[in-house]
């Protein structure tokens, strides 16, 4: 198996557990809606966990970007014992920084929570306050999670650590449904933590059978790897920052809304984010290696064919699936969603705010791949300002949209698609990352065969709509996305085939020839 073909069978494997990841943190959402609905309890809970989540998502965002290399340099040494000095530093500066952070986290809670949230109830702020003080104890065995997770990652063991965050999110699932009646929303602390604490147990058995780890009680460090793991990730960690703030000044303008509202807004765009992700991320993940190669090598040629054939994969992936979220959104929330205190009242809140957020899926995963194509050339200052005008942009026009113009809930999704365009738009007309060298007739043609086919995607979906009875059951409710669905990924491929832009041969990379040997899958 040639080289290519190692890297973009690997990715499929991370995709998969990505997957799975990703569908398992969908269902610790309908879990919580389940119990909770869209009520004054949910906006406490996730204003509660606003704090928490984002030192969380930092901690996995920044960590695979600056672990993964320091201790993949350690190894290159060949001295074990300066691999385990270092793995003992991060974990021992990681165990203490985040203690100091929870501690002051959970005494700071109430001005936390004020600053959040100002529009809620005295009883609102009490009970999240009491909910945020715990919460912010699972940025413990979180951080120390993805140092373990980054260890296995950088000695090419893949399945497991990314299979991580379902083993994770199933965890929370069983504890939230099994312990509510008794806890209440104590329950959804003691299910995330619950699934950090397996998930470090899991990680560190597959290090102590693999390794002999060895620990060092060390806070300071020197050396090149050491002064490197310092200074990395500085772009990455600031546009993460940004993306959260953005996050929590959208919690503060949906405080103001009708109760429910800051919920069926995070359910949103958590579907969203999602899509992009498998859709998009997955693709972006498989490229990186091959254009990082083209770039190191100064074969420009190679490097934009690469990234047209991402986007072109891409757009194949995201289009059908824009489609049906567009078309069926009451159907796929009336599944997704609908059960307990999670009513038909509430389905229709989020139906209005999923179906706006749709809109955004191909202008957000467009920037989420030049992302990746940034980062292969080395340019992670190009990338920190496209991501602070992205948001910039976003906030803008929440303002413009919830504030101004009263448009109510839809606003903060509508700000998303007009942030998101206008980036985008901005990012083509500087040639960010050499745009213009990708986006070139070919890719536009492709780009118009895309759309025509989504057009008879979308026909077929509306025939079947008027032709089949309504569902009215969640049994119901998947007979009929199974149908649509299908019809409409049959026309659209059908209508891409004919049209002749289906491209086929860039999938013909991810098969093995038949004589390939496998043993370079072990590590998977």
């Amino acid at each position: 198996m040639n080289p290519k073909q190692l890297i973009l069978r690997s990715s499929m494997v991370v995709a998969f557990f990505n997957l799975l990841g990703g569908l398992s943190a969908i269902l610790v959402e309908t879990s919580i809606a389940d119990k909770l609905g869209l009520s004054v309890q949910s906006d406490t809970f996730y204003v509660a966990y606003t704090i928490p989540y984002i030192i969380t998502n930092l901690l996995t965002i920044t960590s695979q970007f600056s672990l993964v290399p320091f201790f993949s340099s350690l190894e290159s040494n060949a001295d074990k014992d300066e691999v385990w000095r270092g793995f003992s530093y991060v974990t021992n500066i990681l165990l203490l920084g985040l203690g100091a952070i929870a501690v002051l986290g959970a005494a700071g809670s109430p001005w936390v929570i004020h600053g959040i949230a100002p529009g809620f109830t005295r009883q609102q702020d009490a009970l999240a306050t009491q909910l945020s003080r715990w919460l912010f104890l699972i940025i413990i065995p979180a951080g120390i999670g993805e140092v373990q997770r980054s260890f296995l990652l950088s000695r090419h063991y893949f399945a497991l650590p990314t299979a991580s965050g379902f083993i994770r999110n199933v965890a929370a699932i069983v504890i939230i449904l099994l312990g509510f009646h008794r806890y209440g929303p104590q329950s959804i602390f003691m299910g995330y933590m619950a699934g950090y604490l397996l998930q470090l147990v899991v990680l560190g058995a597959q290090i102590l059978f693999l390794f002999r780890p060895r620990y060092f009680f060390l806070l300071t460090a020197s050396g090149e790897s050491f002064s490197n793991l310092r200074g990395a990730g500085t772009a990455q960690l600031a546009g993460a920052l940004g993306w959260q703030g953005l996050v929590v000044a959208e919690r503060i303008i949906a405080s103001f809304l009708p109760a429910g509202t800051l919920t069926a807004l995070n359910y949103g765009f958590r579907i969203l984010g999602t899509l992009a992700e498998l859709l998009g991320g997955s693709v972006g993940t498989a490229a990186l290696p091959i254009l990082s190669r083209a770039v190191n090598s100064g074969n420009r040629e190679e490097e934009h064919k690469t990234f047209r054939d991402t986007l072109e994969i891409s757009l194949l992936l995201l289009t059908p699936v824009a489609v049906f979220c567009l078309m069926l959104p009451h159907n796929v929330i009336r599944l997704v969603f609908q059960r307990g205190q999670f009513d038909s009242g509430a389905t229709g809140i989020m139906t209005i705010i999923f179906f706006y957020y749709s809109l955004s899926l191909l202008p957000f995963a467009f920037i989420r791949l030049l992302c990746f194509n940034l980062f292969a050339r080395r340019e992670p200052g190009v990338y920190l300002r496209l991501s602070l005008l992205h948001y910039s942009l976003i906030l803008i026009f929440d303002l413009l949209f919830v504030g101004v113009l009263r448009v109510g809930a839809k606003g903060i999704p509508l700000g998303f698609l007009t942030g998101s365009l206008i980036a985008a738009g901005l990012a083509i007309r500087r040639n960010l990352g050499d745009l213009y060298a990708t986006m070139d007739r070919v890719l536009g043609r492709f780009a118009l065969k895309n759309f025509a086919a989504a057009l008879f995607s979308a026909l077929g979906i509306a025939g079947l709509q008027h032709t089949l009875p309504r569902p009215d059951s969640a049994t119901q409710d998947f007979i009929f996305l199974c149908l649509t669905c299908g019809l409409g990924s049959v026309v659209y491929l059908a209508a891409l085939a004919a049209l002749r832009g289906l491209p086929m041969s860039q999938f013909a990379m991810l098969w093995p020839r038949k004589n390939a040997s496998t043993s370079n899958l072990e590590s998977l």
